[in-house]
């Protein structure tokens, strides 16, 4: 059975161990050797029940149990899978190699996503190797699978123990204060965040009470002090239970001055003082609660009230709004939660700029009237679908934007079902819903970035075009930039070379600051002139954006890529000087730039520069000495450029001669000393020749008569 296969005589070998295995039925040789010939015939079903007979057979050994996890995979059986490889982690537990149960885990938990178990062992064993990055980024994935089971309380606790490894993360901050605001809702789905945030603050103060060695007690508190505190807390809960408004805040403070320093109290005290119209009290205590995640929602928003009730409307409304993007954050991954960032900073200096008291006002009160709205949560995931549409289709949207949207209920619902309509190819319908929405909110963005992509589906692509620029325009005059810069590009990608909107869209770029993408988008500018020929276009424009790098100064790394294409733009130019000083910058910026050395060589030849082109050549080809093709290619390059030049002809030659190709290092000289005969370079053909002879070729006598005459005095 073994020698069958190891021919790999499959069929034999499954008959010969079958007939071992009647007479030996535990012996794990046969047993194995046919599991092994069953995989390898492709009987993977019968394989499987071997190697979990041998699994059986060897209850330690994790082995046949992986063969039956790799079986499972490809039957496509991902739970029975990852099943056996928690058992194979579990072995490897017991033998005390820990890298291979920690693989293993990783293995149970890509093909099983949602199940706990593999994150809670990984989570023990990084905890336990000191790998706390590790085993946050499992606790993390804990805490998001208990928000998806409604399991908000323990999501709560994996979050908070995420954040204690790793106090700035961000998706572990936005789930902590979602799910926190949750479970408190759970009581009543109508409460303001406000409410809930007291309510659920309040509960987890109540249960400290019950705890010994309460965290918030500082470290020199004596166990007198701590009952005291305790005491007083207590007394605090219990006041503001039965609305006892003075005595509780009386209780507060005092526990406050004794050194308690959990932003509950000071959220709970806070809205005592709002309550009591002591709103100057109020604010700097949410000032420091709205760093908590849990309670950052509630205290911007109670910051929001209490600058509102002073009068102080830019303050309330810049609350506000930070209130709507910790909600709107909570509901995005993490790719897109730079870009909701840069949309309410936009917006916020929108409102600011204007100087217009009574659009502020205005706004501020439609988002007051959003978060004291019954079930605002649910209409929140709402939105944040229809945003996350228009983002889809190129826009940038925040929430905001669809608040401040007249009838924005009615229109999302209308530009929902154009959406459902597109997929569906039924476009007049799809238009007809579109104008039924601009009726109502004629500026609203995202109706017209519909009308561009049902002009797309239709295959009017010049109507999808002019849709383009003029919201693009508009953007640009409203300064809302990321929307112009969102819209151009859209209008990019239906294709064709258009340097026109292309420089649109760099100068909006420029205005944002994103200098870096301006750069980039300078570089195709210019390599669209280039393939149009133009290449003196292009080269202002190389210069234009480097101009503006080196302004603002940005790093000499960022500006590489239009240096190179500059450089080269000058090569085509026949400015060689141009060329070969930025090739000599960018080769000093990065000695690994082999496209720099290359153009060097290439120039330093052009002005009879044989020493540096030589330098350059070498520090080039020793770069690729474990590379024999990239030589090859460099030097058969060169050659052709320069199919005289003796240093890069015999340097190619040589090439070949250490490849033992010396078929083409003969063929190579043999082709350079005709040249230079035609050329009338007796001297240098000589050289030549003596080269061809010492490699001995068939004719070498030819060779040598052809040298002597080479060599014989010339008639003056």
């Amino acid at each position: 059975a073994s020698n069958a296969a190891w021919d790999q005589r499959w069929d034999t070998a499954i008959k010969e161990y079958q007939r071992a295995l009647a007479e030996f039925p535990d012996d794990i040789s046969a047993r194995s050797g046919l599991a092994l010939a069953l995989q390898e015939s492709n009987h993977f079903e019968k394989a499987l029940a071997e190697y979990k007979a041998l699994a059986k057979l060897q209850p330690g050994d994790p082995i046949p149990l992986a063969h039956v996890a790799v079986l499972l995979e490809r039957l496509n059986r991902r739970a029975e899978a990852a099943d056996a490889y928690n058992q194979i982690a579990e072995l490897y537990q017991n033998q005390k190699q820990m890298n291979k149960a920690v693989e293993a885990w990783r293995k149970a938990s890509a093909l099983e996503p949602e199940r706990a178990e593999p994150h809670e062992k990984l989570a023990a064993a990084f905890a336990e190797a000191g790998h706390a990055s590790a085993a946050a980024r499992e606790w993390l994935a804990l805490a998001k699978l208990a928000q998806r089971g409604g399991e908000f309380l323990r999501a709560q606790q994996y979050a908070e123990r995420t954040l204690a490894v790793e106090p700035e993360n961000t998706q572990a901050k936005f789930l902590l204060n979602e799910v926190t605001g949750r479970s408190a809702a759970a009581a009543d789905p109508g409460a303001n965040p406000v409410e809930l945030a007291r309510r659920s603050s309040l509960a987890r103060l109540a249960a400290s009470v019950l705890e010994e060695n309460t965290p918030w007690q500082r470290a020199d508190n004596t166990h007198a002090a701590g009952a005291d505190t305790d005491s007083l807390l207590a007394r605090a809960i219990n006041a503001q239970e039965k609305g006892q408004t003075q005595e509780a805040i009386q209780a507060y403070e005092q526990a406050l001055a004794a050194g308690m320093t959990r932003p509950e109290v000071q959220f709970n005290l806070a809205i005592l003082y709002q309550n009591s119209l002591r709103h100057q009290d109020a604010i700097p205590l949410l000032q420091q609660t709205a760093r908590t995640p849990q309670l950052a929602v509630a205290s911007r928003f109670a910051l929001g009230q209490s600058y509102r009730a002073q009068g102080n409307v830019d303050e309330a409304l810049e609350n506000y709004l930070q209130a709507m993007k910790i909600v709107d954050l909570s509901t995005v991954n993490r790719s897109q939660a730079d870009q909701v960032i840069r949309l309410y900073e936009s917006l916020a200096e929108g409102y600011l700029a204007k100087g217009d008291e009574a659009s502020a006002r205005r706004f501020s009160m439609i988002l007051l009237d959003f978060l004291n709205n019954k079930g605002w949560q649910d209409k929140v995931r709402e939105v944040r679908e229809h945003v996350e549409l228009a983002t889809a289709a190129g826009m940038p949207l925040s929430m905001q934007e669809v608040f401040e949207t007249p009838e924005s209920e009615r229109v999302v619902t209308l530009l929902r079902g154009s959406a459902e309509l597109v997929s569906e190819q039924k476009l007049y319908a799809a238009g007809d819903l579109v104008y039924q929405a601009l009726e109502l909110a004629p500026n609203y963005l995202p109706a017209h970035v519909r009308l561009a992509e049902i002009a797309v589906a239709a295959g009017r692509t010049a109507d999808a075009l002019a849709k383009y620029d003029v919201l693009a325009e508009t953007a640009a005059v409203r300064h809302d930039l990321p929307k112009a810069i969102a819209f151009y590009r859209q209008a990019l990608n239906l294709g064709g070379s258009d340097v026109t909107r292309r420089a649109k869209l760099i100068n909006v770029l420029v205005q944002n600051g994103q200098l870096t993408e301006a750069l980039t988008e300078y570089a195709t500018v210019g390599m669209e002139l280039e393939t149009n020929g133009q290449f003196q276009k292009a080269a202002d424009k190389y210069n234009e954006g480097l101009a503006i790098a080196q302004r603002v100064g940005l790093s000499n790394d960022a500006q590489l890529p239009l240096k190179r294409r500059l450089a080269i733009t000058h090569l085509k130019l026949r400015e060689y000087d141009a060329a070969r000083a930025l090739f000599l910058e960018i080769r000093q910026a990065d000695p690994e730039d082999d496209e720099a050395r290359y153009y060097l060589v290439d120039l330093h030849l052009r002005r009879g520069q044989t020493a540096e082109a030589e330098f350059e050549l070498r520090a080039l080809l020793e770069r690729h000495r474990n590379a024999p093709e990239n030589i090859e290619a460099t030097l058969v390059s060169l050659a052709e450029a320069f199919p005289d030049n003796l240093m890069i002809q015999r340097a190619l030659a040589d090439f070949y001669k250490s490849q033992g190709d010396t078929d083409k290092a003969l063929q190579v000289l043999d082709d350079l000393g005709d040249r230079l005969l035609n050329a009338g370079k007796p001297g240098e053909a000589a050289i030549v020749v003596q080269e061809i002879i010492a490699l001995n070729p068939p004719q070498v006598a030819e060779y040598r008569k052809l040298l002597l005459e080479l060599r014989e005095p010339q008639a003056e």
